[in-house]
C-alpha cells in the first residue's frame, strides 16, 4: 500500500531552576547541501528535478510500521493501538553547521538497526548566519533530507525550529510549518517541534500564544500528528505550562536537561507536570554540561544521568540524545574522522556516546 493512501491503514494490525542549556557545543563548521538537494524556491520547496518518492509499503519491523500513527492520550504518547510507546532516539547537530551525518541515510539505518533507534531529531538552526532566517531554501532542504529518510526507514522524525527567540520570527515559523506540514502531513513518522528553547519569557504573556499561532496553522493542514511545544528558561520550566496548557489534541511539552548541572530541582518540575497528566518529549539531553560538554577534559555525568532516565522509563517518557556529530564536545557521539555511513564500534564512540547507546538499546 502507499504511504499516500490513508495513513490509519499503515499500522492497521498494529497495536529552583540552575545552569541554563548553553550553544549545547561550540564546534562551527561551514554549512554542506545535502545529497540530493537541489535549487529550490525562497520558501524552501524542492526543485522540480528533485524526485523522491515514498516507499509503497512499510518495512517490516520498523518503529512506524510497529506502532503506526501516534497519539498523546492521558497525558500518554501511545501507538496506534492505544498501547504506550517510549521512543529513543538522537538530535542531528544544528543542520546549519552539521549534514555530513544527518544526510546519510546508511547511518540512519545503522543506528536504527544497531542500537534500536526508532526516532532522529532534524535541528534547523534558525538565528545564526546561513541558518533559516538568512538561508531558508537550504535549510527547509536540510531538513527535507532527514525527514524523507527517515519515511523511508520507517522512524520517526521531529521537525526542530531550533530557535531561542520564537517569538521574534513567528510569522517565518508559522510559513514554515504549514508549508512542513502541507508536505508531511500525511506521514505518520512527523512530529512537529515549534520551539527548541525559550530562554526567560513567560510563558503566558509570549510562549503560549506563539505556540497556539504556530500550532493552528499546522493543525489546518496536518490534524493528527503530534505537536511538541517549548517551555520557558531552556525548556525546563514545564512546570509553567502545566498550569495553563495549550488547548489541543496530540500536543507534547519538551523538557531538556544537561545531568552535569540539571538534578533533583529540573526532575520535580518534571514530575509536577507529569502529575498534572502533561506529556513530556525530551527531545534534547546530554549527560554533560549544559554547554554540551565543550571541554573535553570535562566529565560525563553518567550517574546523574541513569537518574533521569529511571525517571524517564518509569515515566514512558520518549527522548532524543544531543548530538549526532563527530568533534571534541562530549555531547558528540562520534570522534573526528568517524565514517559517515555507521559501523561506530567503541573506538569511534566520543565522549557520553557509549551511555547514550546503552540506553537506547535497553
Amino acid at each position: 500500500m502507499s504511504l499516500h493512501s490513508k495513513r490509519c491503514a499503515l499500522a492497521a494490525g498494529v497495536l529552583s531552576l540552575v545552569g541554563a542549556c548553553g550553544d549545547e557545543g561550540t564546534t562551527r563548521r561551514e554549512p554542506l547541501l545535502p545529497v540530493g538537494a537541489g535549487a529550490a524556491g525562497a520558501a524552501g520547496s524542492p526543485s522540480p528535478g528533485t524526485e523522491w518518492q515514498p516507499p509503497e509499503a512499510l518495512e517490516a519491523g520498523t518503529p512506524v510500521a510497529l506502532h503506526g500513527q501516534l497519539q498523546v492520550r492521558d497525558g500518554a504518547l501511545v501507538n496506534q493501538a492505544g498501547v504506550p510507546v517510549q521512543l529513543k532516539g538522537v538530535s542531528t547537530m544544528w543542520l546549519n553547521w552539521e549534514q555530513s551525518y544527518a544526510s546519510s541515510k546508511e547511518a540512519l539505518r545503522w543506528l536504527r538497526d544497531n542500537w534500536g533507534l526508532s526516532v532522529i531529531r532534524a535541528a534547523m538552526g534558525i538565528e545564526p548566519t546561513g541558518a533559516y532566517l538568512t538561508n531558508p531554501t537550504q535549510m527547509a532542504n536540510n531538513v527535507r533530507t532527514v525527514v524523507r529518510n527517515a519515511i523511508d526507514l520507517g522512524v520517526y522524525v521531529i521537525i526542530d525550529w531550533h530557535d531561542h527567540t520564537a517569538e521574534a520570527h513567528r510569522e517565518q515559523a508559522m510559513q514554515y510549518f504549514a508549508e512542513a506540514a502541507q508536505e508531511f502531513g500525511q506521514y505518520p513518522n512527523v512530529f512537529y517541534e515549534t520551539y527548541n528553547e525559550p530562554v526567560r519569557v513567560s510563558w503566558p504573556e509570549v510562549v503560549k500564544p506563539y505556540h497556539e499561532a504556530v500550532s493552528a496553522v499546522i493543525r489546518e493542514r496536518d490534524p493528527d500528528n503530534v505537536i511538541i511545544l517549548g517551555t520557558p528558561f531552556w525548556s525546563q520550566a514545564v512546570d509553567d505550562a502545566a498550569d495553563d496548557p495549550v488547548i489541543g489534541t496530540n500536543l507534547m511539552y519538551t523538557v531538556h536537561f544537561y545531568s552535569c548541572e540539571h538534578r533533583a530541582a529540573q526532575r520535580a518540575q518534571a514530575q509536577y507536570a507529569r502529575d498534572r497528566q502533561l506529556a513530556i518529549f525530551v527531545t534534547e539531553w546530554g549527560a554533560t554540561r549544559a554547554d554540551g560538554g565543550t571541554d573535553p577534559s570535562g566529565e560525563v555525568c553518567s550517574d546523574e544521568a541513569q537518574l533521569w532516565h529511571d525517571f524517564m522509563n518509569q515515566q514512558g517518557i520518549s527522548w532524543t540524545a544531543w548530538k549526532l556529530d563527530a568533534c571534541l564536545d562530549l555531547s558528540c557521539l562520534l570522534r573526528q574522522a568517524a565514517p559517515r555511513v555507521g559501523g561506530w564500534e567503541d573506538e569511534w564512540l566520543n565522549g557520553h556516546a557509549p551511555f547514550v547507546r546503552d540506553r537506547m538499546r535497553e
